[in-house]
C-alpha cells in the first residue's frame, strides 16, 4: 500500500473541507464577492504589500479570480451584476431580458413578459425569484411539482431544490443581510434557505445556507425554512 506524504494528505483534507462555490454544467465557478483584503487592521484594496506571498496575511481571496478581474476592469460579462457576478433577468415566458417580447428591464411578476427568474451566466443555472416557506420534504417534492406545472420561465420540468454548493454559488460575501446581489434576487430574506443535501451523520437533518452572512448549517427536516428552486439552463 502506497502512503501519501503527511503534508500532501493534510493539504488534501483541508481542500476537501473548504466551502467552495458551486460548479455548474459549464464547469465554471462563481467567485465569492470578496474583493478587498485585510491589512492587519482593516479591509482595504488588495496590494502585494498587504496580501502578496511575502505579506503578513498572504494570498487572500480578494487578490484572485473573477472579483480581482472586476476590480481591475478586465472582466467581461454576458449580463450584469455586482462585482464578479454575471446575471440576466428571465421573463416568465422563458425569454431573456431584451429578447423577443421580454423587455430589456422587465418588471418583476408572473405575467408572460415579467421577470420571474434570474440566469447565472457563469454556472448556467436558472433561479426562481420566489422564496416561499416549506419543510424539507415538501421543498423537495410538492413545491417543485407545483413549479413545473406553472411553466415557470418556460420550463415544465426539472425544477428542484438546489444543492448546498449551488446555493453558495449565489452568496455574495462582500455584503450581508442579505448576502446576495439583491438587484438580481429581490426579496431574498435574511434567513435560512433549504438545500437538497441531507446531513450525513443524521438523515433526519438537512443542510441550509444562511443568507444573513452566507454561512451554512443543518436543521431537522420537519422544520419550515425558505426555499429557492433552481434548474440547469439549456
Amino acid at each position: 500500500m502506497t502512503r501519501l506524504p503527511r503534508t500532501l494528505l493534510l493539504a488534501l483534507l483541508l481542500a476537501a473541507s473548504l466551502p467552495l462555490h458551486a460548479a455548474g454544467p459549464t464547469g465554471l465557478l462563481n467567485d465569492t464577492g470578496q474583493d478587498t483584503c485585510y491589512d492587519g487592521a482593516a479591509l482595504v484594496a488588495c496590494t502585494p504589500a498587504n496580501s502578496g506571498d511575502a505579506a503578513a496575511n498572504p494570498r487572500q481571496d480578494g487578490r484572485f479570480g473573477r472579483d480581482a478581474a472586476a476590480v481591475a476592469g478586465t472582466l467581461s460579462k454576458t449580463g450584469a451584476g455586482a462585482k464578479s457576478f454575471d446575471y440576466t433577468r428571465v421573463c416568465m415566458s422563458g425569454e431573456l431580458a431584451g429578447q423577443g417580447a421580454c423587455p430589456a428591464s422587465p418588471a418583476q411578476g408572473t405575467g408572460a413578459n415579467q421577470w420571474a427568474c434570474t440566469k447565472d451566466n457563469v454556472t448556467n443555472l436558472i433561479w426562481s425569484l420566489d422564496s416561499p416557506v416549506y419543510n424539507w420534504t415538501a421543498a423537495t417534492t410538492t413545491y417543485p411539482t407545483a413549479m413545473n406545472a406553472t411553466s415557470r420561465c418556460g420550463y415544465t420540468t426539472n425544477w428542484r431544490l438546489p444543492t448546498r454548493r449551488e446555493l453558495l454559488s449565489i452568496v455574495n460575501n462582500g455584503t450581508w443581510s442579505p448576502s446576495i446581489d439583491s438587484a438580481y434576487f429581490p426579496g431574498t430574506v435574511s434567513d435560512w434557505y433549504w438545500s437538497a443535501d441531507t446531513y450525513a451523520p443524521d438523515p433526519a437533518y438537512a443542510w441550509y445556507v444562511n443568507f444573513v452572512v452566507g454561512d451554512t448549517g443543518y436543521d431537522g427536516k420537519t422544520y419550515a425554512h425558505y426555499v429557492r428552486l433552481v434548474r440547469s439552463g439549456q
